[in-house]
């Protein structure tokens, strides 16, 4: 089961919160298996366009159909913010990049293809995403306690549209376990993650 399909199940509440700051768009998440709460802010948010929304909530559905599109007059800049409450340190973050409802969806639009990755304690580092649909893993060299802010700098243009969109990101408790019971074990076996992030630049 994937780390989305974990977190859509055990979240036991949902609900819209007011932005943080003026121009934010927030959603939060109730009590899971490793929280007690989570809220996913961003920057800007794309008008709703034929019956589709496009909201920070469809960061976190798990629905290919959905996703979050910035709603600024640039295609850079915007960001994603994620604030967690009462959950253990974690360093490892899940993106499913574009609008993935169908093909022409994810070209039309424009996706993240560089971001920059800012935690609570203090590391600021660039990644670069895939230009698919495809869920994209990016470890952190040190831990996040508390909250990560995500920027977009570059994209992929899109062929109709310069709506930037992302269709989820994640993060991952259940890998911060899994480091601490090998440890704990002793193993060390030079396992890597499916996908290894491309990272440009970064300094703790």
């Amino acid at each position: 089961m994937t780390v989305r399909s974990n977190v859509v199940l055990a979240a036991a509440l949902t609900a819209l919160l007011p932005g943080a700051a003026a121009a934010e768009s927030c959603f939060r998440i109730g009590a899971a298996q490793f929280i007690d709460a989570m809220s996913y802010c961003v920057s800007s948010v794309l008008a709703p366009q034929s019956g589709n929304n496009y909201g920070p909530e469809n960061l976190w559905d798990g629905d290919d159909r959905t996703a979050w599109c910035e709603g600024a007059a640039g295609t850079t800049g915007e960001y994603l913010r994620i604030n967690v409450q009462g959950g253990p340190e974690f360093r490892r973050l899940w993106f499913d990049n574009g609008y993935a409802k169908s093909e022409k969806a994810f070209y039309r639009n424009a996706r993240p293809r560089l971001i920059e990755i800012t935690t609570d304690t203090g590391y600021r580092g660039q990644y670069q995403l895939p230009d698919r649909s495809v869920e994209y893993a990016i470890d952190l060299p040190q831990p996040a306690y508390r909250e990560v802010l995500i920027r977009i700098l570059d994209v992929y243009p899109g062929t109709h549209y310069r709506d930037t969109c992302l269709n989820g990101v994640f993060v991952d408790f259940e890998y911060e376990e899994m480091l601490l019971q090998q440890s704990g074990a002793g193993q060390k076996n030079g396992n890597v993650p499916l996908f290894v992030e491309t990272r440009l630049s970064g300094a703790a």
